[in-house]
């Protein structure tokens, strides 16, 4: 690489970056960074005065300033859709528009079960006339807009294809990041001019002949060869993408460079043993490319590779040396000034950097490593161990910004499944073309081609059950500085490695951060603190209490076990419990108490509640003493104190569970009341190591979580009662399988549908620092259901085996 191949690279970096920032924070945004960097270069001329140096900032600074020309009117056209549909979406107005589809429809993969129903699809708004409301408006520029629709609308949704224009007609959701487009109406837009064309028409044909050729493969394998081929992953399971994300190989399924590469391989090849010239071999090899762009469709990592391929293959058919760190420059400044939104996508900046990456950090960094290794490590291999460590690292930033976790294993997967991609892909593009003429062929080969699939899927999910595959990182802005930060020091310990001191500071930040002994005892590592945590133990409850603001060795309450050793021992790993105070038992089943095999040793309760049921003293933990737990049983130390409101006696119990027995309903939980001093936070502290979702101790909301999870079904998502008083309720006849004892759940079921009247009596609670009494009807509406609660005689209806726990603050 010459200094020559860098001269379009600083001013084409200036210019994508002020793309990027002007579509994601304004043109305004862009246009004041603009001025602070010509600020900058005139200072630095100014400093430098006629030397060469000058003369290099100069021509640099004239690029950004044209570039600038074309770039500020494309962003003022996207501020001014992104305004329009912005005000239509916080008036609540009705909108029809026409939209480019960017994929199949599909039913959402995310989000809970009761919000996957219809179909979505991701589309760009299409420049032309809208209605907004009553006003006819004019869109002048593309902005990316998620399609859903429900019932009649996810039918005409369903007959549409990728890249066809749809009329859609609902409201608009969401900010200017993504738009959201709730549509009550959906069709073709070229309905009354004839239909899709001829070459939409034939590409779906392809795409529907591959997909018929792989019917007889497993989905994973199918969806799988299919994506790394066209980028076709429909049928492709939630779980299977999520593993391949982790483990840093979701780009296979992502059309990019390497893609355009086999497909140039699989035609110059070929036609260079055949003995063809160089410019008609050439001119084919264009040819070809041009139609698998038009194949694959759209996608800004194949817009990227295609437009930095067409410099290079121009510059190979004139005879004359081909720059690759040049013609990246020129494709990121072009597709920055000609569509801002395309070159602000995640496919595009994942796609750029990986290759900026792989051109300019590569070739030094296989040097450093074959200097390092004495030259037991060849340049060959130091160049594959290379060329995926700092792909990945250029993408981590942004990786972090949608997913804020890292695996260690995404270096080592590469490195695996890369011998494996190619023959893969160079198989599927063989089927794909074989498929049209001969389906049986092209079934062979797909099988074949799946193969190598399964393997890459194996190492995938081999690497997401090791330790490390699933490390947690801030997100946000303080995620994305922190990576960059650690990626500087990394080059900077790169560059220095000759130094003594150099070396001997990276050897010390390894040690801390690599051994998990001593990074657990580290000030910097420790965990954040908590006073209510939720352990993900699956099926069943691992419930966590501490005071707030209570030190490590501060008392500790587990409100019962779950059903797997495994999993408690992880969650109070992560969590650095060590002695446990109290164990809560609220019922004798396998969910609740399966895991008390994890509490041996320093671990042992020193104490355990059960509830009063016969069954319940076979589940105990050995060798802590045993208290049956009724109405009155109190337990109290420093900042933490439990009082049981109910059962009243063992009989109460058993005529409870009778009860439900009778009514075909499952075995409920006993519940229990906690009252704490201090506010309880919550942490939802999984099993497997990777960090909980944590809310420090203190914080000013009302917390709604308890243990849920229930055996004998889903429970109703009844949310705890927001006032400090206990409120009666009879229990709703039909409330479902898991009892209205079952329904505390972790605070994302509150989402599930609209909040039931009714609550139990005893659910747990927590009263707020400062909330303004109840007055007028409102107060006396809250002494009658305090008084029905204190009544003497009263049954409290059949809530399960055991009494409940309530939270609220000593005074």
């Amino acid at each position: 690489m010459t200094r020559a191949d860098l001269r379009l690279l600083p001013g084409a970096t200036c210019v994508w970056a002020l793309a990027v920032l002007g579509v994601t924070a304004g043109g305004a945004a862009a246009i004041a960074a603009g001025a602070v960097l010509v600020s900058l270069a005139l200072t630095a001329l100014t400093l430098l005065g006629p030397a060469r140096g000058a003369r290099t900032i100069l021509a640099h600074l004239a690029l950004v300033l044209l570039a600038g020309l074309l770039l500020i009117p494309a962003l003022h056209r996207h501020d001014g859709t992104a305004e329009v549909l912005g005000e239509a979406a916080a008036d609540g107005l009705v909108v029809e528009l026409t939209v480019i589809a960017g994929g199949d429809p599909a039913p959402p993969s995310g989000g809970p079960e009761w919000s996957r129903t219809g179909l979505q699809m991701m589309a760009r708004t299409e420049p032309g006339p809208a209605r907004i409301g009553r006003t006819q408006e004019q869109l002048t520029a593309a902005v990316p807009v998620l399609v859903r629709a429900d019932g009649e609308a996810a039918e005409g949704l369903a007959r549409i294809r990728d890249g066809e224009p749809v009329h859609a007609r609902g409201r608009v959701s969401g900010d200017a990041s993504l738009l959201v487009l709730r549509a009550t109406e959906v069709g073709p837009a070229q309905e009354a001019s004839g239909g899709v064309g001829p070459g939409q028409e034939t590409r779906h044909r392809l795409r529907q002949i591959a997909r018929d050729a792989t019917a007889h493969l497993p989905p994973d394998e199918a969806a799988l060869v299919r994506g790394m081929t066209t980028g076709d992953t429909s049928g492709m399971g939630e779980k299977t993408e999520e593993i391949m994300r982790r483990a840093g190989i979701s780009h296979l399924v992502a059309v990019s460079g390497a893609n355009i590469a086999f497909v140039l391989a699989a035609v110059l090849g070929p036609l260079l043993l055949a003995g063809v010239r160089r410019r008609p071999r050439l001119l084919i090899a264009a040819g070809v490319v041009a139609g698998y762009v038009w194949l694959v469709g759209d996608e800004p990592s194949v817009q990227r590779a295609a437009t930095m391929a067409a410099p290079l293959l121009a510059a190979r058919f004139a005879g004359v040396r081909a720059s690759p760190v040049a013609a990246l420059a020129l494709t990121v400044a072009l597709w920055s000034v000609l569509d801002p939104v395309t070159a602000a996508s995640i496919g595009f900046l994942l796609s750029a950097l990986a290759t900026a990456a792989i051109l300019l950090a590569a070739p030094p960094l296989a040097r450093a490593l074959e200097q390092m290794s004495g030259g037991r490590l060849g340049r060959t291999a130091a160049l594959v161990l290379a060329v995926p460590l700092v792909a990945q690292a250029a993408c981590t930033p942004v990786l972090i910004l949608l997913t804020p976790e890292v695996s260690v294993w995404a270096v080592p997967v590469n490195m695996l499944v890369g011998p494996l991609v190619g023959p893969s892909t160079v198989l599927g593009l063989v089927a794909l073309v074989l498929g049209v003429l001969w389906p049986g062929g092209a079934a062979v080969l797909y099988g074949i081609a799946a193969g190598g699939a399964h393997l890459v899927l194996l190492i995938a999910r081999t690497a997401d059950d090791l330790p490390g595959s699933r490390i947690a990182v801030p997100d946000g802005t303080t995620g994305v500085l922190g990576a960059i930060a650690v990626l500087l020091l990394a080059g900077l310990a790169v560059a220095g490695r000759r130094r003594p001191a150099v070396r001997w500071a990276t050897a010390v930040v390894l040690v801390i951060a690599l051994a998990p002994g001593i990074g657990r005892m580290l000030p910097v590592r420790s965990t954040p603190g908590w006073s209510l945590a939720l352990c993900a133990v699956g099926q069943g409850d691992a419930l966590l209490l501490r005071p707030a603001g209570a030190a490590r060795d501060g008392p500790t309450v587990l409100v019962d076990t779950g059903p797997d050793p495994a999993a408690l021992s992880a969650c109070l790993d992560l969590l650095q419990v060590q002695d446990i105070d109290l164990l809560v038992l609220t019922h004798p089943h396998a969910d609740h108490t399966g895991g008390r095999d994890a509490l041996t040793g320093a671990r042992t309760p020193a104490q355990q509640w059960v509830c009063p049921l016969p069954a319940a003293a076979a589940d105990v933990v050995p060798g802590a003493p045993v208290e049956v737990a009724t109405t009155g049983t109190g337990w109290e130390q420093d900042g933490l104190a439990l009082t049981v409101l109910w059962p009243d006696s063992a009989q109460a119990a058993e005529r409870a569970s009778a009860a439900e027995r009778g009514s075909g309903e499952g075995g409920r939980r006993e519940r229990l009341l906690d009252r704490a001093r201090g506010a309880l936070g919550r942490r939802d502290a999984p099993g497997h190591p990777r960090r909980p979702r944590t809310r420090r101790a203190g914080a000013a909301r009302r917390d709604r979580a308890g243990p849920g999870g229930h055996s004998q079904g889903r429970p109703p998502r009844l949310p705890l009662p927001a006032r400090p008083a206990l409120r009666a309720a009879r229990p709703r006849p039909g409330a479902g399988p898991g009892g209205a004892g079952e329904h505390l759940r972790s605070s994302h079921r509150r989402a599930a549908g609209p909040r039931p009247r009714h609550r139990c009596p005893g659910a747990a609670h927590r009263r707020p620092r400062h909330r303004r009494a109840p007055h007028g009807r409102g107060r006396r509406a809250a002494e009658r259901r305090a008084s029905a609660v204190a009544a003497p005689g009263r049954r409290p209806g059949p809530l399960g085996s055991c009494s409940p726990l309530s939270s609220e603050e000593l005074p």
